[in-house]
C-alpha cells in the first residue's frame, strides 16, 4: 500500500501556516466592536443588522457604512475558519501519532519463515512487488551494439559515463531500475517492420525504467547527452513528443536530464530529481 505519511505531514504544515495567518488577521481586528452580525435579504438585496455585546436590540447598519460591515463579516469568518483549522490540525496530529502503514506489511514480514512459506499475503510484500516489477520490466533490450562500454556498480555495461553515473546513483539510493527497456509506441508509422493487434508500433529504448517503491509507480528516465548538437536535439525532442502522445508525460512518469560538451551532467540535479520523483 502507498504510504501517505509525507503528504499528511505536508498538509499539517499547511494547516499550521493557515492558522498563523488566521491569528494575524484576528490580531488586526482587536478594535472592532464586539457583537453579532445578521444578514438578510430585502427585495433581493442584502441587509445587515448588528447586535452589540451586552445589548438586547440589534441595529440596522446602512450600506454606506460598508467598511464597518466588511470588517465585522471578515472577523466572524476569521474566527470560524480558525476553529475549523484547529479542529483539522488536532485530528491530523492525533492520526499521525498512530498512523503507520508499514504495520500492514509487518503482519506478514515478521512471521517465521515456516509460516510465510505457507501464506499468500492479502497485500504482496514490498519484496514481492519489486520482484514482480523486475519480471515485467526486463532491461538490456536495445539491439544496437555499444561502441563504448562503461561498467556500473551493479555490473552491467552502459553506453556513456553519464549513464554510469545515473545507474550508480539509482543503486546508491536503493531505486529498482532496469537499463534500456523496450517501450512500444502505438502510431501510424513503424520501425523494424513490427506489427501487433493495435496496428503498427515503433520501438524505443529509454535509457532507464525505474520503480518508485513508495508509490508503486513506474517511471522512465531519458538522458540527452548531446543537446548542443542540432540534429541530435531535434531527433530526441521528437522522441519526447512521441512519448507524450503515448502516455509518458514529462514531470510525471518521464524524467529527462540534459548535458552538452560544455555543461556536463549535474549530479546535484540528478539527486534532486531522484528525491522528488523516486523516493
Amino acid at each position: 500500500m502507498i504510504d501517505y505519511t509525507e503528504e499528511l505531514r505536508k498538509q499539517l504544515e499547511e494547516l499550521n501556516l493557515l492558522l498563523e495567518e488566521a491569528d494575524n488577521r484576528l490580531k488586526k481586528s482587536w478594535n472592532i466592536e464586539e457583537g453579532k452580525i445578521r444578514v438578510c435579504s430585502s427585495h433581493g438585496c442584502p441587509q445587515y443588522h448588528f447586535k452589540a455585546k451586552g445589548e438586547e436590540k440589534e441595529r440596522y447598519i446602512p450600506t454606506y457604512e460598508k467598511d464597518k460591515i466588511k470588517a465585522l463579516v471578515q472577523r466572524e469568518y476569521d474566527r470560524n475558519i480558525k476553529k475549523e483549522l484547529e479542529s483539522s490540525r488536532n485530528k491530523l496530529q492525533k492520526f499521525l501519532k498512530s498512523y503507520d502503514i508499514n504495520n500492514i506489511d509487518a503482519a506478514y514480514e515478521n512471521l517465521h519463515q515456516g509460516r510465510k512459506s505457507l501464506i499468500t499475503p492479502i497485500i504482496p510484500s514490498q519484496a514481492m512487488k519489486i520482484e514482480e516489477w523486475y519480471r515485467n520490466n526486463p532491461g538490456n533490450n536495445n539491439p544496437f551494439e555499444k561502441d563504448v562500454a562503461f561498467t556500473t556498480k551493479r555490473g552491467e555495461t552502459v553506453r556513456s559515463k553519464s549513464e554510469k553515473i545515473l545507474a550508480d546513483a539509482f543503486l546508491d539510493y536503493g531505486i529498482p531500475y532496469q537499463y534500456e527497456p523496450c517501450y512500444e509506441l502505438a502510431n501510424n508509422f513503424f520501425e523494424e517492420n513490427l506489427y501487433n493487434s493495435w496496428g503498427y508500433v515503433k520501438r524505443k529504448y529509454p535509457d532507464f525504467v525505474l520503480l518508485n517503491v513508495r508509490k508503486d509507480k513506474t517511471i522512465y528516465w531519458e538522458h540527452l547527452g548531446l543537446i548542443g548538437e542540432l540534429d541530435y536535439a531535434t531527433r530526441n525532442f521528437e522522441k519526447l513528443m512521441d512519448y507524450e502522445k503515448n502516455g509518458l508525460i514529462l514531470g510525471d512518469n518521464l524524467i529527462v536530464t540534459l548535458e552538452t560538451l560544455e555543461r556536463p551532467l549535474d549530479i546535484k540535479v540528478v539527486e534532486e530529481k531522484i528525491r522528488l520523483f523516486l523516493t
